[in-house]
């Protein structure tokens, strides 16, 4: 019984932590404007901006998912690995691993870091949960 009871406080802990947003000064317009949209993408989308920091350009950060990155990502309920590129929706081709922002998967990477964890709830109650294992930008 004990058990079960500290598992659920370190599963509590662990969604309370969320990681740091950072949103590229030269994408937050174009985001703001997309996270407009209807859908659950972009209901997730807006409530990242809202707390996402500003990054200039020139300014140092440690490498984060925007528009245009690749990113390896895992989904921790599976631990299935994919390589996809974060792309507005206009260019979203799931066939050639393009990943539109306003998905939930990735309205959840944009911002995230390498080692970075994001969980949320998807529209149907299912958890989701993914860990960033790489960021490029090319």
């Amino acid at each position: 019984m004990e058990t079960k009871t500290m598992l659920a406080d370190t599963k509590t802990r662990e969604r309370a932590r969320t990681p740091t947003v950072r949103v590229a000064e030269a994408d937050y317009d174009r985001l703001l404007n997309l996270a407009d949209h209807d859908g659950p993408g972009a209901e997730l989308l807006a409530r990242e901006l809202d707390r996402a920091i500003v990054v200039r350009e020139g300014e140092k950060s440690r490498p984060f998912v925007r528009l245009g990155s690749t990113v390896e990502y895992r989904d921790r309920l599976t631990e299935k690995v994919r390589t996809v590129e974060l792309v507005p929706p206009d260019a979203a081709d799931i066939d050639a691993n393009r990943l539109s922002v306003l998905s939930p998967v990735g309205a959840a990477l944009l911002g995230l870091s390498v080692g970075d964890t994001f969980s949320w709830t998807a529209p149907d109650g299912r958890p989701r949960v993914v860990t960033v294992e790489a960021v490029r930008r090319d």
